[in-house]
């Protein structure tokens, strides 16, 4: 028995590990590809294709801009969560950390609890985008000679072993993004990607909106996502096993708590240097944000979304908020929202 929770927990360091380093460069090519989509002004609606692309853009826009402004500061607040968690194993001796145990649990909770609830709101907001990502799907079919390049660069890279940040391909047709994602890429080994998208393509920007949103915009954000439920998981992994460790005496017992306190120790440098990546792209995706054109009614828009997620949190944890969920819950505002980015960068 010791044995299985031991290498449950090792499993789940390790998964935890591989997507810190993994949800960085997700966040920051969703907002490149946002971004993208106003590589060029609205084109003028004599062809019915072009119409559709600029509608598939400024529908898209109001979709995303919802994120962007309240639900991606968010996942800020879990990757602190994160560093919490792990400075009570860098900064207590073993003695230290039995004795903050029960304190520790709650915070694990607390720290759950918020998981949840911000991996909730992000596949809420996927859901119109989803339908975003169809209608854009369509579309690329109907722009054949964007879709057949397209295709030809996706299978010369299928030869490469670098397929994993596959989607960021659709950045390739967009001039000075991608010459901003292919550094990016390149620092992730990803190399001949990097090289794929650095060389551009020769089609027009604007009929690239359709691609960008259906082969890299939403897959970004899956990938995103993905990474946030894998930080949602360890924390669940987490309570459970120092939950077993509560009201129990004895050598199996002991050493238990010590195999555990040991491994996550260990694991911490790595993980806090995930976290650091993580905080490092900030900056960048703060000035993606600054080149996307804005309405007048964005602000209410978004602040009228997060109180009714705020709202609905309150009533589902009535009486049993924890502190981290209280907090999280401040951030639910436009303000609150804001300084969280600008925290983030005191990390960097």
């Amino acid at each position: 028995m010791a044995l299985s929770k031991a290498t449950n927990t090792d499993v789940q360091l390790n998964v935890l590990d591989e997507q810190l380093n993994s949800i960085p460069l997700s966040m920051r090519v969703f907002t490149l590809a946002l971004r993208s989509l106003y590589a060029e002004k609205s084109v003028g609606s004599g062809s019915e294709t072009a119409s559709k692309v600029n509608k598939l853009r400024d529908d898209t826009r109001q979709d995303a801009m919802v994120y962007v402004k309240g639900v991606l500061p968010l996942s800020i607040s879990l990757v602190r969560s994160i560093r919490d968690f792990f400075e009570y194993y860098e900064e207590l001796g073993i003695e230290e950390w039995k004795d903050c145990l029960p304190d520790i649990i709650e915070d694990v909770k607390g720290y759950n609890q918020c998981c949840i609830e911000v991996v909730a709101m992000h596949r809420l907001i996927m859901i119109p985008l989803k339908s975003r990502q169809a209608e854009a799907n369509v579309l690329v079919k109907e722009l054949t000679e964007l879709s057949a390049e397209y295709e030809i660069r996706r299978a010369e890279l299928a030869e490469s072993a670098e397929t994993k940040y596959m989607w960021a391909l659709g950045l390739a047709f967009i001039p000075v993004v991608n010459a901003i994602a292919s550094p990016l890429l390149a620092a992730y080994a990803q190399t001949d990607l990097a090289k794929s998208i650095a060389k551009g393509a020769q089609c027009q920007i604007f009929e690239s909106a359709a691609i960008v949103v259906d082969k890299t915009m939403i897959p970004a954000l899956s990938a995103f996502i993905d990474g946030l439920s894998a930080i949602a998981g360890f924390f669940s992994v987490m309570e459970q096993e120092m939950q077993s460790f509560q009201g129990k005496g004895g050598k199996a017992n002991e050493s238990k708590k010590k195999a555990h306190y040991m491994m996550v120790r260990k694991k911490g440098i790595s993980i806090g240097n995930g976290c650091l990546r993580f905080y490092a792209m900030i900056p960048g995706v703060k000035t993606d944000l600054l080149c996307i054109p804005s309405s007048g009614t964005d602000n209410s828009y978004v602040d009228k979304w997060l109180k009714k997620q705020r709202e609905e949190i309150q009533k589902k944890y009535e009486g049993t908020l924890s502190g981290q969920l209280k907090t999280l819950l401040i951030y639910l505002t436009g303000r609150g929202v804001r300084k969280l980015m600008l925290d983030a960068q005191k990390y960097t």
